[in-house]
């Protein structure tokens, strides 16, 4: 166990087997994604309100259910009697001891959210705590970056997968599963309890939990995979672990990059949620390069977002203030604004960063933005972009690429919008996309729609850019140049695949 510096709870039940009641308590309820998610009428549960009238009528029958959607998701207050009923055989008395709730005479309350979420049920910490005293050591939950990541983690077999900054744990428990050993890592001692709490919630084994800073605790070891949702938020304040790294901009980021290398096997990734600081927001890509110099490692950087600095404070600073009438909002944006323009911060960029461990003559970096839609789990995706980037490196001039055959994906799509006109329905726009994963989309004339579709894996590059030459009256040398620019792009965005690679 991690041991106790705070005067928060323990999270800990001294009986072992309780863990599994609690689990086969909430098992049995139906306090699972899909019961929850079908019972209140929503599509997902870290956005559920806690005095939605309508989500009020429909948990209002007293059942097990019920109850616990009330006191952990919506965060009310239920009767002691009621609940006493819904928890059995396990008592109040030892889930107030746990830390899970707080006794107010026959009322009981939550004193941590409780939330299913991808097959777990997680602790963490309430909204509230933001305001207390606390409100430093606030562990967090299920927000959009932990969608993110999660959704973008490669998910291969792992000999050892490192959590870094690990929070309530849920991304070394969505690793578990295909990981020999899993190591959760957080400077925050209340974190570590929570992790350590969730792994015997969800009879996670194949957990390590350690107490330090930044790659401290496991410095002599070597990982398959790191995946790291840090402290990323560029602020002059450190008045919460999860939110203010505590270094200076983009500090934080930048250590974890330069040192996450060298626990790396070879052919292991690092994947890392990132904001950094952008000078030149128009050359952000050549920024970002100078991170990796030296790594050993090849990069690959999805930008999914870029604000001003201006927008960056108001986001970062309402994210944690927006109900705390008591705040200065003008006084404390105008202080961050201040520190940006001392460090010449014009704009922010946001994004995932992923790393393959590769040492070899020369590593390659690729920086672009995200697609606009990322369906599903997208970790496959990330691991054939580099498949496909390595293809690229082997192309590097024209003669070489019209050499090879390509096939187009199995998951490209082309639609058509048609406009009437004097000779009847005149094609408007045609557009190709991906149904899948990192789900690239783009415009496409004809011309280069019948080209990616006779993409057949037996005719080479070289003949499908002659006959597309033909079909524009035009000649291939004229074409040649343009055509395999844009297969270059098509290959990077996963439209066409080598013929002979075997994709994920």
């Amino acid at each position: 166990m991690i041991p106790k510096q705070d005067s928060s709870p323990v999270f800990f039940f001294p009986d072992v087997n309780d863990y599994k009641r609690l689990r086969d308590l909430l098992h049995q309820a139906g306090f699972l994604d899909a019961g929850v998610l079908q019972t209140l009428g929503l599509t997902d549960l870290p956005s559920v309100e806690n005095d939605h009238p309508l989500l009020l009528d429909r948990t209002g029958s007293g059942s097990p259910l019920h109850t616990l959607i009330r006191l952990f998701l919506m965060e009310l207050e239920v009767e002691a009697a009621i609940l006493r009923q819904a928890i059995r055989p396990m008592t109040i008395e030892s889930w107030q001891q746990a830390g899970l709730i707080r006794r107010h005479g026959e009322k009981v309350s939550a004193a941590v959210k409780l939330l299913p979420f991808q097959n777990l049920v997680l602790a963490f910490d309430l909204p509230a705590m933001l305001r207390s005293g606390q409100r430093q050591q606030y562990v967090m939950g299920i927000g959009g970056s932990t969608i993110t990541l999660a959704n973008l983690t490669i998910r291969k077999h792992s000999r050892q997968t490192l959590d870094l900054g690990c929070g309530c744990g849920v991304h070394a428990f969505l690793a578990a599963p295909h990981s020999d050993r899993t190591v959760a890592v957080d400077i925050n001692p209340r974190a570590l309890r929570l992790a350590e709490f969730n792994a015997g919630l969800n009879n996670i084994a194949n957990l390590d939990c350690r107490q330090g800073n930044f790659f401290d605790p496991v410095a002599h070891e070597k990982f398959d995979l790191i995946i790291s949702n840090p402290p990323f938020v560029i602020s002059p304040e450190t008045r919460f672990i999860y939110r203010d790294g505590g270094m200076e901009a983009d500090s934080v980021c930048r250590q974890i990059v330069h040192e996450a290398p060298r626990l790396l096997n070879q052919g292991g990734f690092c994947q890392i949620l990132c904001n950094w600081a952008q000078k030149n927001g128009e050359y952000w890509q050549k920024e970002m390069e100078e991170w990796f110099e030296g790594s050993g490692c090849d990069v690959w950087v999805m930008r999914s977002e870029s604000l001003s600095a201006a927008a960056y404070a108001s986001k970062w600073i309402r994210h944690t203030e927006l109900d705390d009438r008591d705040m200065d909002f003008p006084h404390r944006f105008h202080h961050w604004m201040a520190y940006y323009e001392k460090l010449g911060i014009e704009s922010f960029g946001a994004g995932l960063i992923t790393m393959r461990k590769a040492d070899k003559q020369k590593n390659w970096f690729r920086a672009d933005e995200s697609p606009a839609n990322m369906l599903g789990q997208c970790g496959a995706s990330v691991e054939q972009g580099f498949l496909l980037r390595d293809f690229l490196e082997t192309v590097g001039d024209d003669d070489a690429l019209l050499n090879t055959s390509l096939r187009h994906s199995p998951d490209l799509r082309l639609e058509q919008q048609f406009e009437p006109s004097g000779q009847g329905w005149k094609v408007k726009s045609s557009l190709i996309h991906l149904t899948k994963g990192l789900a690239y989309k783009g415009n496409s004339d004809t011309v280069i729609a019948n080209l990616m579709i006779h993409c057949d894996g037996r005719k080479k590059l070289r003949n499908l850019v002659k006959d597309m030459a033909a079909a524009m009256g035009t000649s291939a040398p004229q074409v040649t140049p343009f055509a395999c620019q844009l297969i270059r792009k098509l290959i990077e965005q996963g439209f066409l695949l080598p013929a002979e690679q075997k994709m994920k």
